[in-house]
């Protein structure tokens, strides 16, 4: 269930997911990048780890941007309720060059202090999901109130990206800005945490899942050249270097916890 913030979070806040299930065994899930950042708050009992460590169970975890796809393994009681944020929001938000979040998991608490702790703990206790949006929006109102608004530059630049489903080139995003390509990307590394090609290539992808979601059948062809790729070739092999699966793989799966973390 996707839940909308605050209108005044619109720059900051994405949306709101809850996802709520029973209670599974060990098993792994794939996590791909969608261009976003976030916050995972764990509700119930869940661990959840890369498949070469040991389980770890926190209330919190904050993730940033992820340069290719990562294999974990959940166990326990998925109760979570999830801050997807705009891909720059970390680091407006919490200061911290979005370059020290990529590829990263880590427990919120250690990252961003005790006050993740009493959120989290607010989340679970709250009556309702009504309650919960109520509680994430006055937390992230309470965080940007110094400092409301984003770098103008690179709020700009990514509202062109989402607006072409990531059907751009680096040069048409340079025409559009009143910067050079030097600049840009120096912005992006430390805002967003990775280049703009890199962000187009994945924002891209993002929308071709999302089309994949919308259809049935097997013919995945229209979605490869609605989404900008060149052929059905270059759409498979973009999608399979992203998310270590085909667009058949992809289309068939059964378990999705989110567009991008799939039950494997």
């Amino acid at each position: 269930m996707q839940l909308r913030p605050h209108p005044a979070l619109t720059n900051l806040v994405r949306h709101y997911l809850v996802l709520d299930g029973a209670s599974t065994a060990a098993s792994v899930h794939r996590l791909f990048a969608d261009g976003n950042t976030g916050l995972v708050f764990n509700l119930n009992n869940a661990t959840l780890c890369t498949t070469d460590a040991a389980p770890a169970q926190h209330t919190c975890w904050v993730y940033g941007q992820v340069s290719t796809y990562h294999d974990l393994l959940l166990t326990g009681s998925i109760n979570w309720v999830v801050a997807v944020l705009q891909p720059y929001a970390a680091y407006h938000v919490w200061g911290i060059p979005a370059t020290e979040w990529l590829n990263g998991l880590f427990p919120a608490a250690e990252v961003l202090g005790r006050e993740v702790t009493t959120i989290t703990n607010r989340l679970a206790n709250a009556q309702d999901v009504h309650d919960r949006v109520r509680l994430l929006d006055n937390f992230f109102l309470q965080a940007i109130d110094k400092e409301p608004n984003p770098d103008p530059l690179i709020v700009q630049a990514v509202q062109y990206i989402n607006s072409r489903h990531g059907i751009v080139s680096v040069e048409s995003l340079l025409k559009s800005l009143p910067v050079n390509e030097r600049t840009l990307e120096r912005k992006f590394k430390l805002h967003i945490g990775i280049t703009p090609k890199r962000l187009v290539d994945v924002i891209r992808l993002t929308h071709s899942a999302k089309r994949m979601q919308r259809i049935s059948g097997r013919l995945l062809t229209g979605v490869a050249y609605d989404s900008g790729y060149f052929d059905q070739a270059h759409f498979i092999k973009e999608f399979k270097k992203y998310t270590g699966i085909t667009p058949h793989q992809y289309h068939a799966q059964a378990h999705p916890l989110a567009l991008n973390f799939l039950r494997l």
